[in-house]
């Protein structure tokens, strides 16, 4: 137990990143308001009759910040627990930490949040929603508590634990866990292409005959239509003018435009 700071606390301060580390988000710091207004009640404890600690301590909390939300909780538990051993460069080295492990952790914290709670609870979802059954919706709701409420405090109460050496005890552990998330999540991908988008080729008359593409494409690859759009999709999304708003009215144009000349079937 901490000598400064109570278990509730501790509890507190998790739950108050929780909540503020996406509510102050703005495009010249990120999160970095959100992780000033976290690391408040710490400060005020730790440098309350420090008024040139609580200074330094005010500017550097404020500057940019960062990473995946849930990934945040391990980075301001390493925090605490490193400002509150004190020493003369106890914020630096915070700010070193948090500056230093927002990229690597955002990258993992995607993988594995993004990866297995959006792709494969999402995909869930919305499969079993479409044929009137609520199970998806319900396993969805189940994942998201368990994250918050379970996951997001152990994470915290590691990152408080083990402090700074959580970066090296714990590196092979984490680098296999992204990895088998990523396969993972791209074998959902891949699953949700052949099931949930469904795009067939039209056909032809030429001359006396009838070309049917769809016969044609089915014999190079099953599903080759719903492949090919996702794939222009992302090929399109790496375009540095292209966004999602952009991206949806392109899919409805080839739409129309597919449907218009019988090209393209969708289903």
């Amino acid at each position: 137990m901490s000598n400064t700071f109570t278990k509730r606390e501790l509890r507190a301060l998790n739950f108050r990143w929780m909540w503020h580390s996406q509510i102050g988000w703005n495009y010249e710091r990120m999160q970095g308001l959100g992780y000033l207004t976290t690391m408040l009640p710490v400060m005020k404890k730790l440098y309350a009759d420090k008024p040139e600690a609580m200074k330094h301590a005010l500017y550097s909390h404020s500057q940019f910040f960062n990473t995946q939300p849930a990934m945040g909780d391990i980075i301001v538990g390493m925090n605490i627990a490193i400002e509150e051993a004190g020493g003369e460069n106890a914020i630096d080295t915070a700010t070193a930490v948090k500056t230093s492990l927002m990229g690597p952790f955002a990258g993992i914290g995607d993988t594995i949040f993004g990866m297995i709670g959006g792709t494969v609870f999402g995909s869930i979802a919305v499969s079993t929603a479409a044929e009137g059954n609520f199970f998806g919706i319900g396993l969805w709701t189940l994942w998201n508590l368990f994250v918050l409420f379970l996951l997001r405090p152990k994470m915290f109460d590691l990152g408080y634990s083990q402090g700074i050496k959580l970066v090296t005890t714990m590196a092979h552990q984490l680098k296999a866990l992204t990895e088998a998330a990523s396969a993972l999540g791209v074998m959902v991908v891949g699953g949700m292409v052949a099931t949930m988008v469904n795009v067939q080729f039209g056909s032809a008359k030429v001359a006396a005959n009838v070309f049917d593409f769809q016969v044609l494409a089915d014999k190079i690859m099953p599903k080759l239509g719903a492949a090919a759009l996702v794939g222009l999709c992302y090929w399109l999304l790496g375009k540095k003018s292209m966004n999602s708003n952009k991206l949806i009215i392109v899919v409805i144009l080839i739409a129309i435009v597919g449907a218009y000349t019988k090209f393209l079937i969708f289903k």
